[in-house]
């Protein structure tokens, strides 16, 4: 059986581009709630990212297949319908796993 190693700088490398992406995420976060008019205080933007799925709120379905096109630069963050709420509620989500389906 043969044996992989892998040298510590490769995992240094991976780790600097994960802490790089990590910031980049943060700060497209941030663009896109201030986009809504929103703003948060360094602190709460950093609660905020930390969840695995947020969910935003918005009054009816044309709002939110607007917004969820901003999906495609923010994978865990989903707008939802939900009269009942005010407009852009946040609250966390999770994300179930998918799971492959026979057909």
């Amino acid at each position: 059986m043969s044996k992989l190693v892998i040298e510590p700088n490769y995992l240094e490398e991976l780790a600097a581009l994960d802490n790089a992406i990590s910031k980049l995420n943060f700060s497209k976060l941030e663009i896109i709630f201030r986009l809504l008019g929103m703003s948060f205080s360094p602190e709460d933007l950093k609660k905020l990212a930390v969840w695995d799925l947020i969910l935003v709120s918005v009054m009816d379905k044309q709002m939110a297949v607007q917004l969820n096109k901003l999906s495609a630069y923010m994978p865990n963050l989903k707008f939802v319908v939900d009269p009942d709420q005010y407009l852009f509620t946040l609250t966390p989500g999770h994300k179930p796993r998918r799971v492959w389906k026979e057909r």
